[in-house]
């Protein structure tokens, strides 16, 4: 009876792992599906912003649709091209580049809150890595306590270089500028982050035992980032902004080698990847786009591009279906899971749970104007499409009337003449046939087209002007100069002009560090909170983004900064008050100079200075102080001479002139009869007063170098004898 009871339990248990089985197939296969299903929706839902960025990019292009191109055919009119929109699009691109992603700064910054709010153990953990610290470093504050805030700063300062080295790894400055590129062409740019990489580092080593050089190679799981192509990304359509999407899904088309490639990863369901393999249909791309890109940028479709569609998704997920693809889950009803699913066609291959516990999606987005209604906003091209438009027909127009204005209409009178040659093309030199039917002076006659070139071109430049006003983009930005306005031609008016042109360089900027820098900062943030082991960079901690710092003309900013100076070295108080050092960065970077290869560090200014020996005593300050002063008073002086000089010398030339005036009055001569007589005597005397003037000079040089000496003799003995050196000579 012992044996039959476990023989029972043992079939029990063996149904009920095999119904546990069934069921979670039945759920991934259910999740596939679903997850299938939803992509599309969001493929078709996004089709006529598809259709958009598609006339967006034949745009900046230069490129006409088919349709008009058969219509101008058929017409017989002028298929040129005026292309305006890549020279504003290019432009807007270089100058937001170089605002956000300065050579010598970042665009963004930590700080600590001003009421630090962590958890028990983070602040057990905080204090435990900040005593090692203050261990190292000394940090303490009055009475021997550690100084909190500065160490808190501390915290922020080396999370700070923490992110900027995940960044300097991951390429962000590229990256990004991809992202600008998408925003002003499209409207939208997207960066992912962070993304966990498995990044291989190189070192040369010694070895111990033979002494040579070894190359070791470590791998190490890195956060990262990454550009997402707009046409592979897909967010909640029902969405107006990144927070509001529920979900995001991302595709990827990948070959049949790249494909086999995902087993290598950890956690992927092989049975689930061979279906896909196995799976013809799963090759077919929906609503993909590349052979109409190719069209436009004149390459070739390649009809046998057989790729699979890996899809990647972001998003809620139920317990049953993570549980269907391993993960590890708690069943705490309370709990919500978000994680991300990679699948193949309907085939799930993988997911696991979001590694933030914020349950934040890993993507930024960044739109060059806003669209309230949409996730994605307008580009450049799309704010100018009507100019465009205008400046084409213009210019069209123009070459059309210019190829008809050119020559004259002919009309001939076959009646009259006949060609000699069977032919009626008008040419030199040809011979005709009169047929005697009329006279030959009304063979031909001649009827001209007015040219309108003046009209036309009138409206081509009004259209330029509607493409800076639109677009906001004036063509300052461009590189070229301006004319109009008094103020255009002077240093201050171009810096009141280049300011005023940044007006909508503000808005994208801000744009920019409210999409991209402050949430994927964040997420960085997050990430190293939550799995770095090093202790002293955690705490509660801002984002400060810092795109809009660099917003003001650099030639405006580097003469505030320079004003600055004045003001500050004039006052006493605030000279006391002025981080010195750091003002002197700030100009070194708004002239676009490299700091570190220039400027000392302070470490180094310390030790200089304390290398420098004692400071003379205030005796020896006060007896220098008053040399200088007796320096400036001989100078002030020797001024003071030179100007009597000048003056005695303008009075004896005015003197001379009455003279003249009344010599001539008493000989009855012209003044220019006078100056002839006396131009000889005039130069003997100017030669001699100058003789004179040069003489007086050389001796009065002479006795101040003197007394300069003299008194830097006194001087030196002085220092040496208040440093207790003797003094020689």
């Amino acid at each position: 009876m012992q044996d039959e009871a476990t023989v029972e339990m043992t079939d029990d248990e063996e149904y009920d792992a095999e119904a546990e089985r069934q069921f979670l197939e039945e759920t991934l296969a259910s999740l596939g599906s679903k997850l299938h299903a939803l992509a599309h929706d969001q493929v078709a839902a996004r089709n006529q912003v598809e259709t958009r960025w598609l006339r967006d990019l034949r745009q900046y292009h230069g490129e006409y649709t088919p349709d008009e191109i058969a219509r101008m055919q058929a017409n017989d009119s002028s298929q040129v091209y005026v292309n305006i929109t890549r020279k504003k699009t290019r432009a807007a691109i270089a100058r937001l580049s170089d605002m956000l992603l300065p050579n010598d700064d970042r665009n963004f910054g930590l700080k600590p809150t001003p009421v630090p709010a962590t958890s028990q153990a983070g602040q057990a953990l905080q204090q435990a890595g900040m005593a090692s610290q203050n261990a190292m470093m000394g940090a303490v504050g009055q009475g021997g306590q550690p100084d909190r805030h500065k160490q808190l700063e501390d915290a922020a300062r080396a999370m700070q270089q923490q992110i900027e080295d995940d960044f300097t790894e991951a390429s962000y400055n590229a990256k990004v500028r991809d992202v600008i590129d998408d925003a002003c062409k499209l409207g939208t740019g997207i960066l992912k982050g962070p993304t966990v990489v498995n990044r291989a580092r190189r070192a040369w080593v010694t070895d111990p035992s033979s002494g040579r050089s070894v190359l070791e190679v470590q791998e190490e799981f890195r956060p990262s980032l990454e550009r997402v192509d707009p046409w592979d990304f897909f967010p909640d359509m029902s969405a107006c902004s990144m927070k509001e999407a529920e979900f995001v899904f991302e595709r990827k088309l990948v070959n049949r080698k790249q494909l086999r490639e995902l087993a290598n990863l950890p956690g992927v369901i092989a049975s689930q990847l061979r279906k896909a393999l196995e799976d013809e249909k799963g090759q077919h791309v929906s609503q993909d786009r590349r052979d109409e890109l190719r069209a436009i940028t004149g390459v070739d479709t390649v009809a046998s591009d057989k790729r699979w569609e890996l899809w990647e998704y972001w998003g809620p997920l139920d317990k049953d279906e993570l549980r269907s693809c391993g993960c590890q889950i708690d069943d705490d009803p309370l709990i919500e899971y978000t994680g991300c699913v990679l699948m193949v066609g309907p085939h799930v291959i993988k997911a696991a749970i979001n590694p933030l516990d914020t349950d934040d999606l890993p993507y930024s987005v960044f739109n060059w104007e806003e669209d309230r209604s949409s996730i994605f906003g307008f580009g450049v091209p799309y704010l100018m499409r009507h100019p465009q438009r205008v400046v084409n027909a213009a210019w069209r127009m123009m070459m059309d009337n210019a190829g008809l204005s050119a020559g004259p209409q002919i009309v001939i009178n076959k009646r009259v003449v006949t060609p000699a040659d069977g032919t009626w093309t008008v040419r030199p030199r040809k011979v005709w046939f009169a047929t005697g039917e009329g006279p030959v002076e009304n063979a031909f006659k001649t009827f001209g087209i007015a040219s309108q070139q003046g009209d036309l071109f009138a409206i081509f430049q009004a259209a330029q002007q509607l493409a800076d006003t639109e677009t906001n983009l004036p063509i300052l930005l461009q590189g070229e100069g301006v004319s109009g306005g008094p103020g255009a031609k002077t240093a201050t008016g171009m810096q009141m002009l280049m300011n005023n042109s940044n007006i909508v360089l503000r808005s994208a900027v801000k744009n920019f560090d409210d999409g991209i820098t402050e949430p994927t900062v964040r997420r960085f943030y997050d990430f190293h909170m939550l799995y770095t082991d090093r202790a002293e960079i955690k705490g509660d901690f801002d984002i400060v983004a810092r795109g809009s710092t660099v917003l003001v003309a650099r030639e405006e900013q580097q003469e505030k900064l320079i004003m600055l100076t004045q003001v500050a070295g004039g006052n006493p108080l605030f000279a006391q008050m002025t981080d010195w050092h750091g003002l002197y960065k700030e100009i070194l970077r708004s002239m676009q100079v490299p700091v570190d290869s220039i400027v000392k560090s302070e470490e180094k200014l310390a030790e200089e200075q304390s290398q420098q020996g004692q400071q003379p005593d205030p005796e020896t300050q006060i007896k220098m102080a008053e040399l200088q002063i007796k320096q400036q008073e001989l100078q002030l002086k020797g001024q003071q001479q030179q100007w009597d000089q000048e003056y005695k010398a303008a009075q004896l030339q005015s003197d001379q002139e009455i003279a003249r005036q009344k010599l001539a009055l008493e000989q009855g001569l012209t003044q220019a009869e006078l100056e002839a007589k006396l131009g000889l005597e005039s130069q003997k005397l100017e030669l001699k007063m100058q003789e004179t003037a040069a003489k007086l000079q050389t001796e009065r040089d002479k006795a101040a170098a003197q007394l300069t000496d003299r008194q830097n003799d006194r001087l030196a003995r002085q220092q040496n004898q208040s440093m207790g050196f003797d003094s020689y000579g």
